[in-house]
């Protein structure tokens, strides 16, 4: 069976040879979208698990000369600036713009590669991921490119095996459930993420170097309560609630801890990594934030958010790493969870579009903010997306600011509706400094 997959995955890509295609399934495309993951026998699942085990040790040393090789790489020089300025608290000209998936089926250039070829192919074959990464820059003129990839490349290093399952988003293959089931997620050391994600680091490196100064390159991470909730509860938030992975916190809060912990250790190399690899900001996304109350997101979240922008600043001063700005977004929970993220080494905190400019201002003050349309007012006619755009411009202000949306572009969105948000927000930002005369609406 695996060799069958093998060979249609070298069928189907049109640059990658057999020999490469292999190594991305090993070593990269673990969670590979068997359209129906479940259908697989768990002898199948400990057969991938067997090959990728064997083939860790040689791609060590793969790794490794790839570590080597990225630190030590000239990128091109940063020629927009705009959102390093801004995460940085300085004074910008307009106000730079990213978006949540922005790279994503709405576009029709990017269906030209997901009509083809399944999501963690797209993920794990580097020429596709920074083709994909690199697209919404060349239609928009953003500020920022985020590399096309998932949060939970993470977790096959981690031992939990994961797929794409069509109709049902990503499914874990054998979910933790209790405590005693803590023994089978591993310990991530440097070597492995250099090894097993090295398909993300090409990604990266590429899109660096393609990107040719355009826009700054985001990297990222999936934070640990988030990654902890998809290991424990087995799939999406979106149709659980999560009660499964809640449960645990509750009935097992040692066990959470200590899962955490791990999870936070490997989060923590995963970004650093991503900086040597060319990543010239990093965002940890807490997309289950909001699943929690206030009080198990003060226990089993704040702590290791706090704890991964601390470590990552560390590493990458104690590594010689470029010092770059760190991002997070607590999605859902922007309402509570601001006050104490305010008093951590995150730069940027990025909002929802749960919580108004003028409160989150309050709440942190020292803090870049990022954020935060309502999606869906990017289903509506320019002359609303317009003036809903201006309004988010006048509460937040042009300083200490980047533009994004309180959560992300859909797939069913128009792209010239999107491209209208992009616009307006640079054009009424830059007026709005005094720069140039603001057009009509």
């Amino acid at each position: 069976m695996l060799f069958l997959l093998l060979i249609t995955n070298a069928l189907a890509s049109p640059t990658s040879t057999i020999k490469s295609v292999a190594s991305n399934s090993l070593n990269g495309l673990r969670g590979a979208e068997f359209q129906g993951i479940r259908s697989l026998s768990r002898g199948a699942l400990q057969q991938l698990a067997r090959s990728r085990r064997a083939n860790r040790q040689s791609s060590h040393r793969l790794g490794e000369r790839r570590r080597v090789s990225a630190s030590a790489e000239n990128f091109p020089a940063l020629k927009n600036d705009l959102l390093i300025r801004a995460a940085r608290g300085e004074q910008t000209e307009k106000v730079p713009i990213w978006m949540h998936r922005q790279a994503g089926r709405y576009l029709p250039e990017f269906r030209n590669y997901s009509d083809r070829f399944p999501f963690m192919h797209r993920c794990s074959t580097p020429d596709i991921a920074t083709r994909l990464t690199i697209q919404p820059v060349e239609r928009y003129g953003l500020d920022a490119a985020i590399i096309f990839s998932d949060i939970l490349v993470l977790l096959p290093p981690l031992g939990i095996e994961w797929g794409m399952v069509k109709g049902k988003g990503p499914v874990v293959s054998e979910p933790i459930n209790t405590p005693e089931d803590l023994v089978r997620v591993r310990t991530v050391k440097q070597s492995d993420i250099t090894s097993e994600l090295s398909y993300v680091m090409e990604a990266l490196s590429r899109s660096r170097r393609e990107l040719d100064g355009r826009a700054t390159l985001i990297g990222f991470s999936g934070a640990p309560w988030t990654l902890l909730g998809y290991m424990v509860q087995g799939e999406g938030a979106k149709s659980t609630a999560a009660v499964k992975a809640k449960g645990f916190l509750y009935q097992y809060p040692d066990a959470s801890h200590k899962l955490l912990e791990t999870i936070t250790d490997a989060v923590v190399l995963y970004l650093v990594e991503q900086v040597r690899a060319g990543a010239q900001m990093v965002q940890v996304f807490d997309s289950w934030a909001g699943e929690l109350t206030p009080e198990l997101f003060a226990e089993f979240s704040t702590p290791y958010l706090k704890d991964v922008a601390t470590r990552v600043k560390q590493q990458l001063k104690e590594q010689g790493l470029p010092q770059v700005p760190v991002s997070v977004f607590p999605k859902g929970a922007s309402g509570h969870a601001l006050p104490d993220l305010s008093n951590s080494d995150y730069d940027v905190i990025s909002l929802d579009e749960g919580i108004r400019p003028s409160i989150a201002r309050q709440q942190a003050p020292n803090k870049v903010l990022q954020g935060n349309l309502d999606p869906a007012v990017l289903y509506l006619p320019k002359d609303v997306i317009k003036a809903e755009t201006r309004k988010m411009v006048d509460n937040f202000g042009t300083n200490k600011y980047i533009a994004n949306l309180g959560y992300a572009v859909d797939k069913s969105m128009d792209p010239e509706l999107v491209g209208a948000f992009v616009e307006e927000l640079h054009d009424y930002s830059e007026a709005k400094n005094g720069l140039t005369t603001p057009a009509a609406s």
